[in-house]
């Protein structure tokens, strides 16, 4: 899941950040979660206790206790901080801050418009590498129609219509391999919910005219995540 970072002593900025962050998430309907500190301290605290990747952190520079700057030095050689972008109102304290991992800095008042483009940016590099790799290849989420399974193998569907080579694995432990656009239909389908057309009592037609049954037990489900991603792209798009 992406993991968006905030430090800064002002809930003002943090709370303005947080809304950036939900507008722009809301048009493509991702996943994606947040870790908010008030403080260098508190962040140290958090990232210790955590396991997945930190894909952008919105340091401030000036803070009470240790500065942006001392946090990232100390996050120099850690690797679970894959993005700094610094948050200043001194631009003269600039020189200070390049370092491993800053990839840029922000001027107070913040504005929307940069803030979002600078999760843009990142969420579209963090997106390039969502996938997952069947025998020697690895194919990108968006290019996976559905995955089906063929006795005690898996084999996804391809949108390009080819199929992939198969993986020794039962469904219910692959999705577990697969990021949160993927649902499980039935006891041999997984579907990709960005390739879904349309959801009929007990079978779903994707984006090939291909259509996959609906099981029973997974319909209420399936039907519940279809409208929760749908409507996370319609608000976007209405401007909600």
């Amino acid at each position: 899941m992406f993991t968006i970072a905030i430090c800064d002593d002002d809930e003002r900025i943090r709370g303005f950040i947080q809304d950036c962050a939900n507008d722009f998430f809301s048009v493509s309907g991702a996943q994606y979660n947040f870790i908010i500190c008030k403080n260098g301290e508190e962040l140290l605290k958090k990232i210790s206790s955590v396991s997945e990747p930190i894909n952008i952190l919105f340091l401030d520079v000036e803070m009470p206790g240790k500065t942006g700057i001392e946090i990232k030095d100390i996050l120099a050689n850690n690797s679970i901080v894959e993005k700094i972008v610094f948050i200043t109102s001194h631009i003269e304290a600039m020189q200070q801050a390049f370092g491993l991992r800053v990839v840029g800095f922000m001027n107070k008042p913040l504005e929307k418009k940069l803030v979002c483009e600078w999760i843009k940016n990142i969420y579209t590099e963090y997106s390039s590498r969502e996938g997952i790799t069947f025998g020697d290849t690895f194919y990108q989420y968006e290019d996976i129609l559905y995955i089906r399974s063929d006795g005690n193998y898996i084999i996804a569907k391809l949108s390009n219509g080819k199929e992939t080579s198969s993986e020794r694995m039962g469904v219910a432990s692959f999705i577990k391999k697969l990021g949160n656009r993927f649902v499980r239909i039935h006891r041999s389908y997984i579907v990709n919910l960005s390739h879904v057309q349309r959801i009929k009592y007990n079978e779903i037609c994707i984006d090939n005219e291909e259509t996959l049954p609906l099981g029973r037990s997974f319909s209420e489900n399936v039907k519940n995540e279809y409208d929760d991603y749908v409507l996370a792209k319609v608000k976007g798009r209405m401007g909600w």
